[in-house]
This record gives structure tokens, C-alpha cells and sequence, in this order.
């Protein structure tokens, strides 16, 4: 929810809307780390084969979730920066690669969120995958932002560092959230067992 809101904000040119975004990524924060807290202690109750084999996946799960929530933070920012400056909107013609970009995130977060819910570890390789093809897909859309910075308007220059921008933290988070999914797969096998 909160990429698509930061997103949409910047897309539509909306200080507020970043602003809303601002102050509920930094609660998310403070939520991260009372949580990992908590389950650091639950941590300790397993036995100490378990504690062993799990630890470096359950840490590894948390880092990528601070990862993430540090991504869209650092999105916000920067388009919280642009749009109270006033600067021009992102162009039209980008909103379309733009737009399927958002969207599959969106997907890929809900559907990652669906497996949580549903413990179907067995489908994390193909959500895998799919991070994989939205990582070269926003790689490909970056080659061409790239081409639109050197032969481009230089009226749009900040616009199109700004989008450059939330697209390479887009790929990061992506990173993130690929790393996210191996180590829930980890942390979740043979623990029935």
C-alpha cells in the first residue's frame, strides 16, 4: 500500500499525499522494530538445533524488511523534495511504463503477502522469478530514461532524475524482497518436521 501511495503521489503531483506517506513509513519503522524484538525473544524459546539452523534466515528476513521500509522511504523523500519545489509533473509519455511498473509491484507484493498468509511456500521460486523479470523489466525502462537525460528537454531534467531515481530504488526494494522470500522459504522448511 504504501509504494502504491508514494507512487501514485508523485505520478499526480501530490505534496499532501507524500506527506501522509512520510509519517506512516517512519510508523512502520518503529513497527519493524518492536516486532523483531518480540520475535528475537521467541527466538530463544525454540530449541537451541532450531535456534541455530533458523537465526541467520529469521535475520536475514528482518534486514530485508528494513530494506524495504528504507527504499520506500528514501522514494517518498525524494519525491516529497520534487513535487514541494514545485518542479514539473512526470511527463505523460512515461506514465505508461510508469503505471505497469506500479502495478506489478503492487501484484508481486500481494501476492507475496498471500503466501504469508497461506504458508504456500512452495510457490516462492515462481514469485522468485517473477522478481527476477520486474528487476530486468525497470532495468530495461532505466536504459531508456537514460537515453531521455542525454538527448532530452532540459526543462524535465529533475523530473526525469526524480523518476530515474524512484525506479532504482523500485529495483532495490525488488532485491529486497526477492532475498525476503528465499528466507521465509528457509526459515519455514522442515520447521513441521
Amino acid at each position: 500500500e504504501s509504494y502504491d501511495q508514494v507512487t501514485a503521489a508523485f505520478a499526480d503531483d501530490n505534496a499532501r499525499a507524500l506527506s501522509k506517506a512520510e509519517i506512516s513509513l517512519s510508523r512502520h519503522k518503529d513497527v519493524l522494530k518492536n516486532a523483531r524484538r518480540k520475535e528475537t525473544l521467541c527466538l530463544r524459546h525454540v530449541s537451541r538445533e532450531i535456534a541455530i539452523e533458523k537465526s541467520a534466515w529469521f535475520h536475514l528476513a528482518n534486514n530485508c524488511c528494513m530494506s524495504i521500509l528504507y527504499n520506500l522511504r528514501r522514494i517518498d523523500e525524494v519525491c516529497l523534495e520534487h513535487v514541494d519545489n514545485n518542479f514539473l509533473p512526470l511527463p505523460q509519455r512515461l506514465r505508461g511504463d510508469f503505471d505497469e511498473i506500479r502495478s506489478r509491484t503492487r501484484i508481486l507484493f500481494n501476492d507475496t503477502l498471500d503466501v504469508l498468509d497461506t504458508g504456500a511456500i512452495d510457490t516462492v521460486p515462481m514469485l522468485r522469478h517473477r522478481c527476477d523479470e520486474l528487476k530486468d523489466n525497470i532495468s530495461a525502462t532505466v536504459h531508456t530514461l537514460h537515453d531521455s537525460l542525454r538527448d532530452g528537454d532540459p526543462g524535465t531534467i529533475s523530473v526525469l532524475y526524480v523518476y530515474l531515481n524512484t525506479l532504482q530504488e523500485t529495483q532495490e526494494l525488488i532485491s529486497s524482497l526477492r532475498k525476503f522470500l528465499r528466507a521465509t522459504a528457509k526459515l519455514h522448511s522442515n520447521f513441521n518436521s
